[in-house]
């Protein structure tokens, strides 16, 4: 009788975990370039309305006062949804789904390259910090101990 290679499945279970992830941050932040692609698509409009009244003629004040018809509207637009809830949602959307995405990274590496190499992985050096902080507390409590006693005065 053979047993199901349950090493394979869940690797596989894990890659299709990280393919679904980055489908997710792909699909979310193709969201926020389209969001942009439209404000700008706006903004252009806006600024091409605004210009169409103004002389034709080239030189310094033209090209100061097109400058300055497009820092204004530009920042406009962009400042108003940068503020917009809307926004808010999507950057929260994008950082929730990266920092998934780093999580997943950092299990993949440690998982496939520190443990098969026998180095340190976060837990091990999170595991030592721990002790490390209560030993120095432990020598602090002991150190206070020994101080106190009037023998060792």
């Amino acid at each position: 009788m053979e047993y199901p290679n349950f090493d394979s499945r869940e690797k596989y279970e894990r890659g299709m975990k990280g393919f679904s992830l980055f489908i997710d941050l792909y699909a979310t932040w193709m969201d926020s370039v389209s969001d942009f692609n439209t404000l700008s698509m706006e903004a252009m409009n806006k600024m091409q309305d605004k210009t169409v009244d103004l002389k034709s003629e080239t030189g310094p004040e033209r090209s100061k006062e097109l400058y300055n018809v497009w820092i204004e509207t530009y920042s406009g637009i962009f400042n108003e949804f940068l503020k917009s809830e809307h926004f808010a949602s999507d950057i929260g959307k994008f950082m929730s789904i990266f920092a998934d995405v780093q999580k997943y990274n950092r299990d993949v590496v440690e998982e496939n390259l520190l443990v098969p190499s026998n180095l340190p992985t976060k837990t091990d050096i999170d595991e030592i910090n721990k002790e490390l902080y209560n030993l120095r507390k432990k020598v602090k409590e002991l150190s206070q101990k020994l101080g106190e006693h009037p023998e060792h005065k």
